[in-house]
C-alpha cells in the first residue's frame, strides 16, 4: 500500500511539474477587464448594417433570383413555386 502512495505522489508531481510558461498559455496576454469605450452613434451603427443588409441582399437576388426585400420570385435560373403550409 505505501509503494501505490509512493506512486501516486510522483505521478502527481510529475504532471504538476509543467514547463509551460505563461506567455506559452493561450490568452495568457490578454487584460483581466475589457476596457469600456462609448458605443457608436445609432444613425452610424443603423447606416453600418444597412449597407450590410442590402449588400447580402443583392448578392442573394443574384444568385437564386429571388427579391427577399419583395419577397417575390424574379426571372431568372430558378423555377420558385408557392408551397402551402
Amino acid at each position: 500500500m505505501a509503494a501505490a502512495t509512493a506512486a501516486a505522489a510522483a505521478a502527481v508531481t510529475a504532471v504538476s511539474s509543467c514547463s509551460k510558461r505563461d506567455s506559452d498559455i493561450v490568452g495568457a496576454d490578454l487584460p483581466k477587464k475589457a476596457k469600456k469605450g462609448r458605443s457608436p452613434p445609432e444613425e452610424e451603427m443603423e447606416a453600418f448594417f444597412a449597407a450590410a443588409e442590402s449588400s447580402v441582399a443583392r448578392r442573394f437576388a443574384a444568385k437564386y433570383n429571388y427579391d427577399v426585400v419583395k419577397d417575390a420570385p424574379m426571372d431568372g435560373r430558378y423555377e420558385w413555386v408557392r408551397v402551402s403550409l
